[in-house]
Parts: C-alpha cells; sequence; structure tokens
C-alpha cells in the first residue's frame, strides 16, 4: 500500500495489491487525486469496501469451483464426478472468464443452439441444467442476484426415444458361446433381473437368497467404489427365475462364498469393467447378433416384461423407479399397439348381432 505522485499529470494515485475471489492477489490502481491525503483517504475507503468491489467482478468460473467444493461435500461421488465433468469440459470454457453479471440471455441462447448443433437433446438439456444450478448457487451465496438460464428456459424439444434391446431370441444367441460360468450367470442376471451392472458388480453372497428366489438390491458400483445406490428407490429385492437361481448355486459352489465376498469377481473385489468389456467384445464377435451396451441388457428386461403382458407398476418396482411414470415416460414408445387393442375391446361394446333369417330357419 502505497501512495504515489503521476509526475506527468501532476496527480496523485494509490497502488495495492489485495487477495481477491480467485485467490490470487491482484494489483489495483487509482488515479487523478489533487492531494496525497485525497489518495490516501480514497485508498483506506478501497480497502474498507473491496469485497463489495470485487464481488461485482466475480467470473463464472470463480462460482463455478466454488460450486464444485460445495458439491463434493454434499452429493455421491459418481454425482460429482458428472457434475464436475459438465462444467470443465462445457460450461467453464464458454463462459469461464465472463463476470457473472455479463452473461446474458442471448448467451444462453446461443449456448443451446451451438449444443443442439452437436450433441443429443439430452445432453444439451443436461448442460444448461448445469448452467442453472451453477448461477442458482451463485444466487443463494449471495454474488448475483438473478438466473439467466432459468428464465431462459431448457430446451423446448423433447429427446427422441430410441433404444437398443434384445429380444430373447437374440439373448439366446448370445448366450449360446458364453461358456464361463461367472460371465454366464452375470448376463443372466443382467437380463433377467434388470440390473444396471454396477448393481450387479456390487452384490455379495449375503445378497442371494436361494430359498426364496430373491436378490436384494442395495449397493452399487461407480469407479470401482461400492457406494449407496442411484437413489432411495433404486434399493429394492427382486425375485429370479429358477434357471439363473441354479446358477447362481452354480457358481457359488465354483467359488469361495464368504457371505461378504462378491458374486462376480473373488473375495471381495469384484470382476473390473474394463475386463467384462473385453470379453463382452468378444462374446459379440463370436454370436454374431447386433451389439448393444451393457446398460441395454436392462431395457431388454423391461421390454421382455412388457411383451409378457406385466403391469407397468410391477416393472417400475423391478427395476427401482420411484414412480411409473418414470417407467412410462421412458419406455412408453414399447407399447406400440397398446391403443389399438383398447380399441378393438371398444368395438365389442355395439358390434351388430348376427341377423337370422326366416328362411335360413325353414331350411
Amino acid at each position: 500500500m502505497a501512495i504515489y505522485r503521476d509526475k506527468k499529470r501532476g496527480t496523485y494515485f494509490f497502488s495495492v495489491y489485495v487477495k481477491s475471489c480467485d485467490g490470487e492477489n491482484k494489483r489495483y490502481v487509482r488515479r487523478g487525486f489533487k492531494t496525497r491525503s485525497e489518495a490516501r483517504k480514497a485508498e483506506a475507503e478501497f480497502l474498507l469496501n473491496f469485497d463489495k468491489e470485487d464481488e461485482e467482478n466475480v467470473t463464472f468460473e470463480f462460482i463455478a469451483e466454488r460450486y464444485l467444493r460445495w458439491y463434493k461435500r454434499r452429493r455421491k461421488a459418481s454425482s460429482y464426478n458428472k457434475l464436475e465433468s459438465l462444467l470443465r469440459v462445457q460450461l467453464i470454457p464458454r463462459f469461464g472468464d465472463m463476470k457473472v453479471k455479463d452473461i446474458r440471455k442471448r448467451h444462453v441462447t446461443n449456448m443451446q443452439d451451438d449444443l443442439l448443433d452437436e450433441y443429443s437433446v439430452s445432453h444439451a438439456k443436461k448442460i444448461h441444467t448445469t448452467l442453472s444450478a451453477t448461477l442458482n448457487f451463485g444466487i443463494t451465496q449471495e454474488y448475483l442476484e438473478e438466473n439467466v438460464a432459468r428464465e431462459v428456459g431448457n430446451i423446448d424439444l423433447k429427446p427422441k426415444k430410441h433404444m437398443n434391446f434384445w429380444v430373447l431370441d437374440e439373448f439366446k444367441q448370445f448366450l449360446s458361446v458364453v461358456g464361463d460360468l461367472t460371465y454366464r450367470s452375470f448376463f443372466m442376471t443382467l437380463y433377467y433381473g434388470g440390473l444396471r451392472k454396477g448393481e450387479a458388480l456390487a452384490l455379495t453372497w449375503a445378497d442371494i437368497d436361494f430359498k426364496n428366489s430373491t436378490i436384494n438390491i442395495d449397493k452399487t458400483v461407480y469407479q470401482r467404489v461400492v457406494t449407496s445406490p442411484k437413489n432411495e428407490s433404486s434399493v429394492r429385492k427382486i425375485k429370479m427365475p429358477q434357471h439363473t437361481m441354479r446358477l447362481l448355486k452354480k457358481l457359488k459352489l465354483q467359488n469361495k462364498n464368504k457371505p461378504n465376498y462378491v458374486v462376480f469377481g473373488e473375495y471381495k473385489d469384484h470382476i473390473s469393467e474394463t475386463t467384462i468389456d473385453r470379453h463382452y467384445d468378444q462374446f459379440i464377435k463370436k454370436s454374431g447378433v447386433k451389439r448393444i451396451r451393457l446398460h441395454d441388457f436392462r431395457h431388454s428386461h423391461v421390454s421382455y416384461l412388457i411383451n409378457k403382458g406385466v403391469d407397468i407398476t410391477l416393472i417400475s418396482k423391478r427395476v427401482g423407479h420411484a414412480d411409473p411414470s418414470t417407467t412410462l415416460d421412458i419406455y412408453g414408445h414399447l407399447y406400440p399397439t397398446a391403443e389399438q387393442e383398447v380399441i378393438d375391446l371398444m368395438e365389442d361394446d355395439f358390434k351388430p348381432a348376427e341377423v337370422i333369417g326366416i328362411s335360413d330357419k325353414i331350411k
């Protein structure tokens, strides 16, 4: 902190270094004071009001970093990693150096247009939602007063509902080349249980009830770490067909099987996802079936149940959705003939009675 005389202009100025909101020591200079005492007084007022002035210059990156720090202490690691990826890959490069007070609605609209040119609707929506959540955090922390992303609104388009799945014959064709008991049991559990991959890898023998033919699902694996499930509704207990339970029983007898040992792996160490992916690729090539993601086994399970005429409420509980409406929103397009079937039933209500003529009776 020092007062200097500007010899060229014949005035005074002060120069101070202050740690700003981004953690860096920044130099601030104010010029044009007639006397040294005026400059000193202005310097004192600047330091006194620095927090207010600095907040007015807060950048988007500053808020994003604090949002990440806040989020990491309060949310699951998997959720944090997804948020961090969206912020660092998409939003900070775009808005990072901008002062949040300078972000306008047009900037958000331009971002949406750019995203729709490059990504799916659903991914573009996620990025917008992340931007809005970050700005909301800025409001709660009193860094800004309005959320322009919320005012613009998210992208008003519905994602195209398209998903890959196997019908039973395709799954049987795939399974015909899977001789290894561990992988055969794993794929059967995915197809007939509708489990997420992480849920299956987190299973221990304590979760398998052979007497009642049920599987208990109350945890998942994310980046090799066992953690709580995706949400509260994901905790569930489902019944399984006997052919799958027999495979699991055989697997249990073949392996070390203490209650806290994993089902698909060795001791407490489940099979790595890279190892599963490598074997899965080999089985796909050998069987000749179309390639689907491992997550699509879950879609295949739902499709299988829909084709069996299973009630949507039961399907929803089985796959761990909080509400049947969620299941319908995701899989409703798999009911292409449902409305026609209803109409066919209605047609019978006023179906003309068969008219039998007198001549027909005489004959």
